[in-house]
């Protein structure tokens, strides 16, 4: 096996080979180039798998099997390579002397790089334009023995011929029918992927999007169309029972490109057209669609074309029965869709007008107050847009409070256009109050001051962080309270909140400060609220904020600085599990510098040792102890 060379055979959806090479690059480090017969080619997970058995092998105390210069795989892998010219010898990248060594001389190091893609797309387009010419010189004859000898012995060409024939025959439904049972059994079983061990299966679609472009491209694109819907149908049903990362509804999009490309070329009307292409984004639960229908439909159609569209969704949303019980949350989003392309619609027959009464009539019926509010803002027509929000807050504030959040912020946006900064200053103080932040604090202090009140509310709004009780008008509290934010914070969901510190605010606004002593004053006050009434607030985080804490005070305070780190490291020696060995590593590395600059590097060489005399029936956790010191993690027996 020439040196720094591995090859393997690896078990993935097929059989595939795969090369690994530890080269150098110009500077004379190695770097690992890697090449495989699967259709990613370069840096391969097979490859990965490849390098990692050979560790595995390594950590074994064995050696991997050497290759010799007639092993078949070789061949497999220099028809990946194919040279830029005719000196197949010269640029090789395979080549051995006689005795089976591989001959590296300082030409072939030049030669290395031809092995990236760029070298191998200039190599296919010299091939591509030799074969071209070499076809366009055989005579009829020669040529039809050519094509029949590929139809013997290539089933797929065979297949193509097949359905040309049928295609100039005029046999369509012939043809519909194939493609029918061929999307039965791209559907017959969903995607899945297994993280873990790399595996999985994704439907493959290539055979049905071949079909359908056939079709196409032979003038049937309305039996493509035909078939679009069960497609469509049929996919989203898939897509819904699959367990992958999502390739399975790549797969179903890059097929249904084909489908809108039909629908553009064939004979439906324009109205019709439009009328597919939503219906197709209507029927997309899982947004797969893409780009490809939404951009025909915002192709040149014609403002009477929109109009005979608004009339059909008009038509339909008239027939749409709202589903009552727990359903009504899923019926009511399907009819807001439903209602949104007719407004859409609307607007593209420059019908503005009645976009309104739609979004008025709608509001009632799915608590869809949001979008309404918002096109009376934009048509500045503020006082009806104060109206819908006050009346959308006090009808969703219970059971879509989200909804009411999101209107009382358009009354916000009212009081802005209006100038009204107290009334700006009140919503951002409730925010404020709501999720506490010291962004959030920056912002309110940014309000009150157009409203004239900066000093007072920052004041108020710093004690609420100390203590968690919201400032009053008895405390002082210089804004108002206007009634929707009140009916908001007297909801059933928002009046069970418990007031505590805010400590986190409070460290976090320290440290952008760049006040360490402030800093360890909050930190020490959290750590002692964890054994006091508000034990609840120490949450998983807090194992984040010791980090964020020791790193602001470590060049002020290094003692404190592994003090907290050695509670964390105590912390995470109690769980045996690989996520708490990992943090003990990370603790020890964060600790070497601090008491590097004490001048007791010994200490921390003692620590580690300690930590592997307590734990030494931990062999994971030895593994991290050997990568924090420096040491080989594989070793041999």
């Amino acid at each position: 096996m020439p040196a720094g060379w591995l090859v393997a055979t690896v078990l993935g959806t097929k059989k595939y080979t795969v090369l690994v090479r530890l080269l150098p690059d110009k500077t004379g480090d190695r770097f690992i180039d890697s090449i495989c017969t699967c259709p990613v080619r370069l840096a391969c997970k097979h490859a990965v798998a490849t390098v990692a058995a050979y560790l595995e092998l390594l950590g074994r105390g064995e050696q991997a099997p050497a290759f010799g210069k007639n092993d078949r795989r070789l061949n497999e892998l220099q028809d990946l390579e194919e040279p830029d010219d005719d000196d197949l010898r010269d640029e090789s990248e395979f080549d051995f002397d006689d005795d089976g060594d591989y001959e590296e001389d300082e030409q072939e190091e030049d030669d290395r790089p031809s092995s990236r893609p760029s070298a191998r797309r200039k190599s296919g387009k010299n091939w591509d334009a030799k074969i071209r010419s070499n076809i366009d010189a055989m005579s009829k004859k020669e040529l039809s023995d050519l094509v029949w000898s590929l139809v013997e012995r290539f089933p797929e060409v065979h297949q193509e011929f097949r359905e040309r024939i049928a295609l100039g025959e005029g046999d369509a439904d012939k043809l519909l029918k194939q493609a029918r049972q061929e999307l039965r059994r791209v559907v017959s079983e969903p995607g899945w992927s297994d993280h873990w061990s790399g595996r999985g299966y994704t439907p493959d679609y290539s055979g049905l999007k071949h079909r359908l472009e056939r079709m196409s491209e032979m003038g049937f694109a309305d039996a493509v169309v035909r078939l679009g819907p069960e497609i469509i149908e049929q996919g989203m049903e898939q897509i819904g029972q699959s367990q992958d990362e999502g390739e399975t509804g790549e797969a179903l999009e890059d097929c249904l490109r084909v489908v809108f490309k039909a629908v553009e070329k064939s004979s439906l009307p324009p109205e019709k057209k439009l009328l597919f292409l939503i219906d197709a984004d209507l029927a997309d639960e899982y947004d797969v669609i893409g780009h490809e229908a939404l951009k025909l439909i915002e192709g040149d159609f014609k403002p009477q074309v929109w109009s005979e569209v608004a009339a059909e969704l008009t038509r339909r949303l008239e027939g749409f029965q709202l589903e009552a019980g727990e359903r009504n949350h899923s019926s009511s989003y399907r009819r807001d869709r439903l209602s949104n392309w007719l407004a859409h619609a609307l607007r593209k027959a420059n019908r503005e007008g009645d976009m309104l009464a739609v979004y008025e009539n709608e509001a009632r019926k799915t608590k869809s107050y949001e979008r309404l509010v918002q096109l009376l803002i934009e048509r500045k027509d503020y006082e009806r847009a104060e109206k819908w929000a006050r009346e959308g807050i006090t009808e969703t504030v219970d059971k879509l409070p989200g909804i009411a959040s999101s209107l009382a912020k358009s009354l916000t946006e009212i009081a802005r256009r209006r100038r009204q900064w107290d009334a700006v200053a009140a919503f951002v103080a409730w925010e404020f109050f709501e999720q506490p932040s010291v962004d959030g604090y920056e912002k309110l202090a940014k309000a009150a001051k157009r409203a004239g009140c900066e000093a007072a509310v920052r004041r108020l709004a710093l004690r609420f962080l100390e203590t968690g009780a919201i400032p009053g008008q008895d405390d002082g509290w210089p804004l108002p309270l206007p009634d929707y934010i009140e009916t908001i914070s007297k909801s059933e969901r928002r009046s069970r909140r418990t007031e505590h510190p805010h400590y986190d605010v409070l460290i976090d606004r320290a440290i952008a400060a760049r006040k360490p002593d402030e800093v360890l004053k909050w930190y020490d006050q959290m750590c002692a609220s964890r054994s006091s009434q508000h034990a609840g607030f120490w949450h998983d985080g807090a194992a984040e904020y010791s980090n964020r804490v020791a790193r602001a005070v470590q060049e002020s305070h290094p003692e404190r600085t592994l003090g907290i780190y050695h509670q964390r490291l105590k912390e995470s020696l109690v769980p045996a599990r690989q996520s708490a060995y990992e943090a003990v590593g990370s603790c020890l590395l964060k600790m070497k510098p601090v008491f590097k600059t004490l001048g007791r590097e010994a200490e921390w060489g003692q620590l580690v040792a300690d930590i592997r005399l307590r734990h030494r029936n931990r062999p994971k956790l030895m593994e991290v102890l050997d990568g924090v010191e420096g040491k080989a993690i594989l070793r041999g027996k």
